[in-house]
């Protein structure tokens, strides 16, 4: 989970991981679940890869109850490139 961050007047925080292989992608997925967030809450925009559900405050701190990492936005960064090079290795030959 990264920091709190305000956008389109609400705050938000990225629920992530740090492996977007399929199996690290179902983790992220069952964790969601597990916490209660919609579907819907799911983004995986184009370009670089950075799947992650976006998350009120009320569900951040259901995140971290249920054993999410607060991290900083270096440390978001570097979940970002450890979860590519998953990809990256997976996808080679």
């Amino acid at each position: 989970m990264d920091e709190l961050f305000q956008a389109k007047g609400r705050w938000w925080a990225h629920l992530l991981c740090d492996d977007f292989s399929p199996a690290g992608l179902e983790e992220l997925h069952r964790f969601a679940r597990a916490i209660g967030l919609s579907e819907r809450a799911f983004h995986d925009p184009g370009g670089q890869p950075r799947p992650h559900y976006d998350c009120t405050p009320e569900y951040r701190e259901r995140a971290l109850e249920h054993g999410a990492h607060p991290l900083s936005r270096q440390q978001l960064v570097e979940y970002l490139q450890s979860g590519r090079s998953k990809i990256d290795r997976v996808a080679e030959p």
